[in-house]
């Protein structure tokens, strides 16, 4: 008898033991899986969402849109002569501007809102909900919050941002290629500010396609 429950304790420990094992490799496994999807829809420097994910996330909005007839924006803007701070403090305060720039905007938006880092020095913003004016008023709020801000090795900071409200009809191309023109005109017109992308019209869309 003894010798009986001596085996089942010893089978009942091994078999312990492998379960043990296998629920780490399981874990480690599933740790792994998550941290590649981090990575593939992640900036590596920002922590933000990359331009991949927030296409998907683009395309979503636009089918809800068509479907619902619910309103979203689009805000696109970028640090102001980002050139110049690279070339006169270097990469990486140049990249660490990025960062605080890219805390700042993400503790200013909403939870629901998706910011995303579009490339260099350039930055999207997925308002859900929001008609043009309101995320006029949004882009200006954030604007300013820029403006006011002090940088480390830099002092003082400002952005360009181009809005545009979807309309019916938009699509990935179309929003995005308004509100690229949007922020153009914001850059020519003197930068440190917002520009509002108007509805368009059948040429206007074309036209905002052609430029982009």
């Amino acid at each position: 008898v003894m010798g009986i429950a001596t085996l089942f304790y010893i089978f009942g420990r091994e078999r312990a033991v492998r379960d043990h094992v296998e629920m780490e490799r399981r874990q480690k496994l599933e740790d792994q899986a998550r941290d590649l999807r981090v990575q593939a829809t992640r900036d590596p420097l920002t922590g933000l969402y990359n331009r991949l994910k927030f296409d998907e996330a683009l395309a979503t909005e636009i089918a809800r849109s068509t479907r619902h007839k619910t309103p979203f924006s689009l805000v696109l803007y970028d640090v102001d002569h980002f050139k110049a701070v690279n070339d006169t403090h270097g990469h990486q305060i140049g990249d660490r501007i990025l960062v605080e720039v890219s805390r700042l905007v993400s503790a200013r938006i909403r939870n629901i809102d998706l910011l995303a880092r579009w490339g260099g020095e350039e930055f999207v913003i997925l308002l859900g909900g929001c008609d043009g004016q309101t995320a006029y008023q949004v882009a200006e709020h954030l604007r300013a919050a820029i403006e006011e801000g002090a940088f480390a090795d830099v002092g003082s900071v400002s952005c360009s941002f181009g809005v545009a409200p979807y309309a019916d009809g938009d699509d990935v191309e179309t929003i995005l290629a308004r509100a690229d023109a949007a922020l153009y005109r914001a850059k020519i017109n003197g930068r440190n500010r917002v520009e509002l992308a108007p509805l368009p019209t059948a040429a206007s869309t074309r036209a905002a396609v052609e430029r982009a």
